[in-house]
């Protein structure tokens, strides 16, 4: 008999650029049909607690660090929101991953008063999650009145000198240039001027659907999430965002002491592979 053993692909981080903080996982005011999250109850107060937050940022090594994301369910719904932001953009530039349902033009005024009170240069960049350019077609998805929300929520953005960035996940599989040139007319008829920076497009995952992998690849320079970030949860320190509720993506109860190593076993983890990009972090810098 033999005694192969089978061992799961693995990617060393090699530096930590970008640190997710989910804000909270079941905390959410939409019903998206898509969402990668299982919610059990989204009433549920599950807020990481911010002094966790603060021995987390306190215990990383900042030195590689380029963005910190606030993630969710819906990270906005934090009670702590506005503190944690303040201390988060003490350490590096801050992604904000939201619906925009609690953005309006006082809210758009609040955050910009925000980034200027910070005298280290670092900014306040929005993902504004919104998967169709159609306002019937996207609140399928999203729910009724998401559409419009989040219109307005970057007309008051934009008001504000901020230049959002629209997360659009590819629910009908379109060609990536159609649905981005779709996406641009919509961002021209409401006065707000983009490139290609401005729109992340993200494939749509199935946490059921495990792709095959070629073993024999080379998994370390692969262009992922675990390659070059961690997430810190309420339960301690994951892989990726995805990952976040699932303990084959745990690494660590917290930044003192995590592995570097990800192990590639998910249905998540193969789709990750195949799609060779990342699809939560931002390469701008």
């Amino acid at each position: 008999m033999s005694k192969t053993i089978i061992k799961a692909p693995c990617i060393n981080m090699s530096k930590l650029e970008s640190l997710f903080i989910e804000m909270t996982n079941q905390n959410c005011n939409l019903k998206c049909k898509h969402c990668y999250i299982e919610f059990k109850d989204k009433k549920v107060k599950d807020f990481i607690p911010i002094e966790k937050v603060k021995q987390s940022l306190l215990a990383i090594d900042k030195k590689d660090l380029q963005y910190i994301h606030l993630t969710g369910a819906e990270p906005m719904l934090h009670p702590d929101f506005n503190h944690i932001l303040r201390l988060c953009l003490k350490y590096s530039s801050v992604v904000i991953h939201t619906n925009a349902l609690n953005i309006n033009d006082k809210k758009a005024r609040f955050l910009r008063k925000v980034e200027e009170e910070n005298n280290l240069g670092n900014e306040i960049i929005f993902m504004i999650s919104i998967d169709n350019w159609d306002e019937k077609e996207n609140d399928l998805l999203r729910g009724r009145g998401s559409y419009r929300k989040a219109v307005h929520a970057i007309q008051s953005l934009i008001k504000y000198d901020f230049n959002p960035i629209l997360s659009i996940v590819n629910y009908m599989n379109l060609p990536e240039k159609q649905l981005t040139n779709s996406f641009k007319e919509l961002c021209n008829s409401i006065n707000f001027e983009t490139t290609d920076i401005n729109f992340k497009i993200i494939p749509l995952l199935n946490k059921d659907n495990m792709i095959e992998i070629d073993p024999e690849q080379n998994f370390n320079k692969l262009n992922v999430e675990c390659s070059k970030s961690r997430t810190l949860t309420i339960n301690g320190v994951f892989t990726c965002p995805l990952l976040s509720s699932d303990n084959r993506g745990k690494c660590g109860s917290d930044f003192n002491d995590y592995s570097t190593q990800s192990y590639l076993e998910t249905p998540f983890c193969s789709q990750c592979i195949k799609y060779n990009n990342k699809l939560f972090s931002l390469e701008l810098k």
